[in-house]
This record gives C-alpha cells, sequence and structure tokens, in this order.
C-alpha cells in the first residue's frame, strides 16, 4: 500500500488554513522516495478567491463549491517553479467541519469530480507544449483532508480512468526531519535545427515545440555522469556516496611516514570532494553531467538524407539545473530527475516567452532573435523547527532582463503561499548573456529584414541625391520668380 510521509510542520499549517478559514484546499508538492513511498515536501492554500470570501462572516464552503480551474492554475504554476525530483502530487482539503474525513459523505463524490475536471484542464494544457518528464505522465495522486472538529486526517489515493476511483492510502506524521541531497548540473544547449515551414509566415511557437521535441529526445539518448564516473542505475544514492566515503577512507593516510602520508594525501585530494563526512544531507551537492550522443549514432544510416528547408534555428545557452533527492532514491531515478529538470525549465520558459507574444509570426526572411527569461532560484522559509536536514529545496522561477526579484516574491506569495525576502533569492545561477557580442550571439528580441533594409552605402547615395533634388527645385522656384516679377 502506499504512504504519504507528512512532517510535523504541515499538520500545523492544515490547521492554520481551518482555523483562518474555515475552509481551504490547496495543492501538495511531493517528492516519489521510492515505488511505496511519496514525502510531502510543501503544501500550499490557494489564494484565487480570498477577495471574494473575507467579508463574509459565516463562510460555508464544500468541495464541490472548489474553483477547478483556479486549482489547475494553482496547480501548473507550481509545477513550472518545482524542481525535476518534485511534482504536484495531488490536492488537499482543510475544513473546521468533520464530513471531509468521512468517506461516506457527499464530500468523496465531490473530490472524485473535482480531480477528473482538474485531470482534463492539466490534460488539455500539456497538450500545447507537452508533459514536464522524459517519463510515463503521473495518473495517481493524493487526496489529503483535515478536519479541525475531529483532528484527524483522512487520505487516498486516486487513480484516473474509469470516472476515476479513490484506494486505500497510508498516511504517516514523521518527527525526525526529510534528508535531502542535492545534485547540480549545467545544461550546454546548442543546436541547429531545419525550419521546414514552407509558408512565408512562419509560427514561432510551432518552431519552439520542434525545439522540445529534439531536446528530449536527446535526453531520452543521453547518459548521466556523477562526479565524472558512470554509476550503475540499481544502486541507490546513499549506497553510492557510502561507497565513496568507503573509497577515499583506504587512502586516508594510516601511517606517520611523511613520504606515505604525502602520497596518501595527494591521492586522496584527486577524488571527487564528495565523501565528506557530511555528504549525506550537509555536504556540498553531488555534480552530474549530462553527455549527449553523436548526432549520426541518433539515427540509423537509412534515416539520413539530403533535404532543402526554408531557413535554421538555432539553440544556444546553458540550463542551470538543482534537483533533490532522498537517499533511497535509486540511481536511475536520480538521473531522470536530471533530466526532467532540463527539460521542465526549456518548456517553463518557451511557454513563460510565448505567452508574452503579441504576434507569434515572422517572416521567413527575418533574422529572429529571442532571449528567453532565465532561471532564478529561492528557498522556502522555514517556520519554527526544520522539517528537513542536509541540503536545503529549492524552487525556481524565471525573469526577463530588467525584471526584479519582487516579482518572485508576488509569484510565490501567490502559488505557494510563502512570504519570500527578496534578498535571498538566488540571480547568479544563470547569467545574462553579453551584449558586447554581434551577429549571432546577440540574444535581444529583435527582427532584421535584410530584403528591406538599404545598404549604408545605398543610404548615403539617396541622401545626398536628395539634397541636389532639393537644391535645383529651390533655384527653379527663384528663377521663375525673377521671370514673373520682371513680366
Amino acid at each position: 500500500m502506499r504512504t504519504v510521509l507528512l512532517s510535523k510542520s504541515d499538520e500545523l499549517y492544515l490547521e492554520k488554513c481551518a482555523q483562518e478559514n474555515q475552509f481551504s484546499y490547496g495543492i501538495i508538492v511531493g517528492h516519489q522516495a521510492d515505488l511505496t513511498k511519496s514525502v510531502v515536501v510543501h503544501l500550499a492554500r490557494n489564494n484565487e478567491e480570498d477577495g471574494d470570501v473575507e467579508d463574509l462572516a459565516d463562510v460555508r464552503l464544500s468541495i464541490s463549491d472548489i474553483n477547478s480551474q483556479a486549482l489547475a492554475s494553482q496547480w501548473l504554476s507550481a509545477s513550472k517553479m518545482c524542481p525535476g525530483s518534485f511534482d504536484v502530487i495531488g490536492i488537499f482539503v482543510s475544513s473546521v467541519r468533520s464530513d471531509v474525513v468521512n468517506e461516506q459523505s457527499p464530500e468523496f463524490k465531490n473530490a472524485k469530480k473535482l480531480f477528473s475536471d482538474i485531470y482534463d484542464l492539466l490534460l488539455k494544457s500539456s497538450s500545447t507544449f507537452g508533459v514536464y518528464t522524459t517519463d510515463i505522465a503521473q495518473t495517481d495522486f493524493v487526496f489529503l483532508s483535515y478536519s479541525l472538529a475531529d483532528k484527524k486526517v483522512l487520505c487516498k489515493n486516486y487513480s484516473y480512468g474509469n470516472g476515476g476511483t479513490f484506494s486505500n492510502m497510508e498516511h504517516r506524521f514523521v518527527d525526525k526531519p526529510f534528508e535531502w541531497i542535492q545534485l547540480e548540473c549545467s545544461y550546454d544547449l546548442d543546436d541547429v535545427l531545419p525550419i521546414l515551414d514552407s509558408t512565408r509566415r512562419v509560427n514561432i511557437e510551432d518552431q519552439f515545440q520542434n525545439v522540445i521535441v529534439s531536446v528530449r529526445k536527446n535526453l531520452l539518448a543521453s547518459e548521466v555522469f556523477l562526479q565524472n564516473e558512470v554509476v550503475e542505475d540499481t544502486i541507490d544514492l546513499h549506497a553510492y556516496i557510502k561507497k565513496k566515503k568507503t573509497k577515499v577512507d583506504k587512502l586516508k593516510p594510516t601511517s606517520t611516514s611523511g613520504a606515505s602520508t604525502s602520497a596518501a594525501s595527494n591521492a586522496t585530494d584527486s577524488l571527487p570532494q564528495l565523501a565528506s563526512d557530511g555528504a549525506i544531507g550537509g555536504g556540498d551537492p553531488i555534480r552530474a553531467s549530462i553527455v549527449l550522443p553523436v548526432k549520426c549514432q541518433l539515427s540509423k544510416p537509412t534515416d539520413i538524407k539530403v533535404r532543402e528547408f526554408n531557413g535554421t534555428l538555432r539553440m544556444s545557452g546553458i540550463i542551470a539545473t538543482k534537483v533533490f533527492c532522498s537517499p533511497r532514491n535509486s540511481i536511475a531515478d536520480v538521473k531522470r530527475f536530471l533530466r526532467d529538470d532540463v527539460l521542465r525549465s526549456l518548456i517553463t520558459r518557451i511557454q513563460v516567452y510565448c505567452d508574452g507574444l503579441t504576434d507569434p509570426y515572422v517572416t521567413n526572411e527575418a533574422l529572429y532573435i529571442s532571449e528567453p527569461p532565465r532561471r532564478v532560484f529561492f528557498s522556502l522559509p522555514s517556520e519554527g523547527t526544520s522539517s528537513s536536514t542536509g541540503a536545503v529545496v529549492q524552487f525556481s522561477e524565471y525573469l526577463f532582463r530588467g525584471e526584479a526579484p519582487t516579482v518572485v516574491v508576488a509569484q510565490a506569495k501567490q502559488i505557494l503561499d510563502v512570504e519570500l525576502d527578496p534578498e535571498t533569492i538566488s540571480v547568479e545561477a544563470e547569467g545574462l548573456p553579453d551584449d558586447s557580442n554581434a551577429g549571432n550571439d546577440r540574444t535581444d528580441d529583435s527582427r532584421i529584414m535584410p530584403s528591406s533594409m538599404p545598404k549604408p552605402e545605398l543610404s548615403r547615395s539617396l541622401y545626398m541625391v536628395g539634397i541636389a533634388v532639393a537644391l535645383l527645385v529651390l533655384l527653379a522656384s527663384v528663377a521663375l520668380h525673377y521671370v514673373l516679377s520682371e513680366g
């Protein structure tokens, strides 16, 4: 049976939501620790309808009153903020009444319909740019309800399909803080794709869709190295770190001899700085590398063709990646989380960028240069005793050039229900492009039309001809005036 692990701070948050609003609902951000256990990382109340109910003296909302569109919007927005190792795994309801934890009440039927509506909305949204994963899309979700009257929590597993079904699920509040291990990676995006659209006006969004398909294909064929080493997929992260630590311990100096001590020290220094005593839960991030195969290896010899096309699309830049894993995660899961984070970050940037386009079309004669937003990271503020040890989990948001970190503060409050200090937001993970570079390295939005823009030499010639014509007209006017006045 599937089990959901929550911290004591989650219980306090559910109680707070019921006390302040009588009835609250929101999303659950979680992490899949293994096949049977999910860890709740964060609960976020939906703030969409606060303004509509704050002046009412007696609010008696129920699950049937929940705005599925608002909840789905929060779900999608939070998914964009999550690292690749986290997902929105379900929804929660917190109420002063006891019927929300009664399986025989009409509320459970309403909850089933709510999940079905939200899932349909999520499918419609993901059909535009695809799901945020290199794996199979999620179909099982968590429904968590809390009653302040009974101080009781009820947890159910919702499976989509056949009208949707609820099944039993265990939940447990854990006193011991959750342990997180951070992995980092910088994914170098440098590729050229053909534009096969034969029309004169090319749809930019369609071309970005081709970028996503290409990157996803490359990620699926890629290999992930940890600390520049190939690691077996079958072992878990804890075993990998323990193995590295043992390797370092064997090379530690055991003799008082200066020469042997120096040799052992040099050997130890040559190893990746991973296996310190605090590596699990307290050490530096583990560095990962995503290595792509040679392009010709992705295709069969019979698939290689010579084709004509109307333009090219060049992708250039670096995607900063951070994921946070449980020691029980397998290395295969860790690699998938890293790939998912790259894909999720790319899709999110493209969606944010396309949402701001006034016209998604550009003529095929144009050189169109775009700068999607860059990724910034922030940590969730802890209240009281921390619910985690080791690395501090971080979420991300995306800023365009010129936007201030206060934009992130507003988004975090609206979507994740947290208060952030702008000074704590890390904006250095991805630098701004260098404006001094010309040509293809420029990244400011512009449309250059070579076929309609005159050359500088031609412009100067036209300028001189214009002056000459103006002088001739002036002289002719003076002569004509002189002739007429004499007559």
